[in-house]
């Protein structure tokens, strides 16, 4: 009788399944969100009030979507993965939406704020820094700024 062993494959595809249940499971926020020296103008707040449209990007289906009116402001989240911080958030469309600001969150996510700059719609982008061999996620949602009314 035959056995097979379980050897570096076993271990290796454990490794994996534990990375990713550790960068998939939620945190609570404890801590308050850190200002990006990087995007952050001096003085500037950059916090998300509770009137404005907000999506938190998502690696999973269905992507996550979200309609601003023109002029109006988008809080995007990035959330926190196992290691690394996350990305600056990247519209595929240049015109339609406007950085105002961006923090770092606790656990290393990110909050940027848009400002709705144009009609039409773009897909919005992040991933983690720095990058991983094993594995990698790729969040995203897809925004609307609605044409204005006449």
């Amino acid at each position: 009788m035959r056995t097979r062993r379980s050897g570096p494959g076993l271990a290796a595809a454990l490794a994996i399944a534990a990375a990713a249940a550790a960068g998939c499971s939620g945190t609570a926020a404890t801590a308050p969100a850190q200002s990006d020296s990087r995007h952050l103008p001096v003085g500037r707040p950059c916090s998300a009030q509770p009137d404005r449209a907000a999506i938190t990007l998502t690696d999973t289906s269905p992507t996550p979507m979200v309609t601003v009116p023109p002029g109006g402001h988008l809080v995007v989240t990035v959330p926190s993965w196992g290691w690394g911080t996350a990305t600056d958030v990247h519209p595929a469309r240049a015109g339609i939406l406007r950085e105002q600001c961006t923090v770092l969150l606790p656990g290393d996510g990110r909050r940027t704020i848009f400002l709705a700059a144009g009609p039409g719609s773009t897909w919005l982008g992040a991933t983690v820094q720095p990058a991983s061999n094993l594995m990698m996620p790729a969040w995203g949602g897809k925004v609307i700024v609605r044409p204005a009314r006449r």
